[in-house]
C-alpha cells in the first residue's frame, strides 16, 4: 500500500541516528566515562517509563499522526542541542529529549498500523505490514550505522549530528503527508484519562490469553536493551576497532530488518513455544559469551560473540512482532496503544532496572562478573513466567 510505503519510508530516515555506533566516544567527548554511558542509558530508560503509557493512551485520544510529528520533532530539538553546546547536563536534556521521543513513537506506530488496515478493511495482514515498517526501522538504523564505520574516520562527531539534522527534517516532511486516521475525539477530565489508562493497563497484563506471552516478550526485549548498551564498552575494552563499531551495528539491524522482513511467512510456519525456547537459549549463549570475551579480551572472540547475539535479537524480534499482533487483535480499539505501551513498559522496567545498576556494580565487580549475574537474573524471571503460565493452566483445567 502506498500509504504505509509512505509512512515506511519517514521512518526509515528518521532512524538514520548517524551517531549510534559511537555514541561512547560522544559522551567521553563530553567528559564521561563507559560505565556512565551504560548507567545514563539505564536511567533514562526508566525515566522513558513514566511516559511510556501516557504518550499511548495520549495517541488514543489524539490524532496518532500528530503524536508521531511530536515524536520526530523533539529528536530534531536534541540535535540542535547537541550541535550547539556541550557538558553533561547537555547530554543529560539530550538523552531525556530522545527518550521521549521514543516514547511517543513506540506503541504507536503499530496503532497506527493497526487502524490503518481496519479501515481497509485489511487486518488479516496486520503481521505482514507490521513486520515491514519494522524492517524500514531497523533497515534505517542499520545504513546509518554502515555509513558511520565510513564517516567517523574521516569527519567530526558533528557532522554526524548535521546529517542527523537533515535526515529528521525530511522525515518530518514526509510524515506530514500521511493521512489521518478517522477516529472520534473524546472529551475527559485529567482524573478520569490517568483512570482509564491505569485500568487499560491491568486489563491488558490481566488477560490470561496473551499476559505470560506480554511479560515473556517483554523481558526477551529487556535482554536487547542490554545487549545494545555493552555493545560499545566491550568492542572497547576488548581492542575492538572504533571503525569497526558501525560494522557491528549494521549486522545487529541487519537481522532485525530480516526478521521483520520475513514475519509475515514465518508467523504461518513457526511454532511460537519452539522460538520461544530459541531466545531463551539464545540468552544463555549471549551472556555466557559476553563474560567469555570480556575474560579473554581477544576482538575477534568479541565480534563473534556479538554476531550470535545480533542473530538472537532477530528471534527476539520475531516473537515480539508475533505477540503485538496478536495483542493488536483482542483490544479494543480506543485502549490500543495503551495496550501496546503496557508491553514497552515492562520491557523497559527490567532493561532500565539493570543498566542503571551497571554503575553501581562496576565498582565491585567486573564486566565478567556483572554478565554473568545478569544470566542469573534472567533465568529467574524466565522461569517465574513459565511456572506463572503453568499455574493459570492448571487453574484452567480445574
Amino acid at each position: 500500500m502506498k500509504i504505509l510505503q509512505l509512512f515506511g519510508i519517514s521512518c526509515l530516515i528518521r532512524q538514520q541516528t548517524y551517531l549510534l555506533p559511537v555514541m561512547l566516544l560522544w559522551y567521553q567527548h563530553n567528559g564521561l566515562t563507559a560505565s556512565d554511558f551504560v548507567f545514563i542509558q539505564g536511567i533514562f530508560i526508566l525515566f522513558g517509563i513514566f511516559s511510556e503509557v501516557p504518550s499511548g493512551y495520549l495517541a488514543d485520544i489524539f490524532s496518532k499522526k500528530h503524536i508521531l510529528l511530536c515524536s520526530f520533532s523533539l529528536f530534531l530539538l536534541r540535535c540542535i542541542l547537541w550541535l550547539n553546546f556541550t557538558g553533561f547536563y547537555i547530554i543529560l536534556i539530550g538523552e531525556m529529549l530522545v527518550v521521549l521521543s521514543r516514547s511517543l513513537f513506540q506503541g504507536i506506530y503499530d496503532s497506527y498500523i493497526y487502524e490503518f488496515l481496519e479501515e481497509k478493511k485489511q487486518t488479516d495482514k496486520l503481521a505482514k505490514y507490521y513486520g515491514i515498517i519494522n524492517s524500514y526501522l531497523n533497515i534505517g538504523t542499520g545504513s546509518a550505522s554502515l555509513l558511520c564505520s565510513f564517516l567517523y574516520p574521516r569527519y567530526a562527531l558533528q557532522t554526524l549530528l548535521i546529517l542527523e539534522l537533515i535526515s529528521t527534517c525530511v522525515a518530518l516532511v514526509l510524515m506530514s503527508m500521511v493521512p489521518n486516521i478517522k477516529k472520534r475525539h473524546r472529551a475527559k477530565t485529567l482524573q478520569k484519562h490517568f483512570s482509564e489508562m491505569t485500568a487499560s493497563v491491568k486489563k491488558t497484563l490481566s488477560d490470561k490469553r496473551i499476559n505470560h506471552y506480554i511479560v515473556m516478550s517483554a523481558i526477551f526485549a529487556s535482554s536487547t536493551y542490554i545487549y545494545i548498551w555493552n555493545f560499545q564498552p566491550i568492542m572497547k575494552s576488548t581492542g575492538v576497532a572504533v571503525s569497526i563499531f558501525g560494522i557491528v551495528y549494521v549486522c545487529n539491524f541487519f537481522f532485525r530488518a530480516l526478521a521483520g522482513y520475513l514475519s509475515g511467512y514465518l508467523a504461518r510456519k513457526i511454532n511460537y513455544n519452539r522460538l520461544a525456547a530459541i531466545v531463551i537459549l539464545h540468552i544463555c549463549i549471549a551472556f555466557c559469551g559476553l563474560a567469555i570475551a570480556e575474560t579473554y579480551r581477544n576482538q575477534y572472540m568479541t565480534l563473534t560473540v556479538l554476531l550470535l547475539i545480533c542473530i538472537g535479537i532477530g528471534a527476539q524480534l520475531l516473537f515480539h512482532i508475533l505477540t503485538i499482533a496478536s495483542l493488536q487483535k483482542i483490544t479494543a480499539s480506543d485502549i490500543r496503544a495503551t495496550a501496546s505501551s503496557s508491553y514497552n513498559l515492562v520491557a523497559q522496567g527490567i532493561a532500565g532496572i539493570m543498566l542503571s545498576s551497571f554503575k553501581f556494580l562496576a565498582t565491585n565487580m567486573d564486566f565478567k562478573q556483572i554478565y554473568l549475574l545478569y544470566l542469573a537474573l534472567y533465568v529467574v524471571m524466565i522461569s517465574a513466567v513459565y511456572l506463572w503460565h503453568k499455574a493459570n493452566l492448571h487453574k484452567e483445567v480445574s
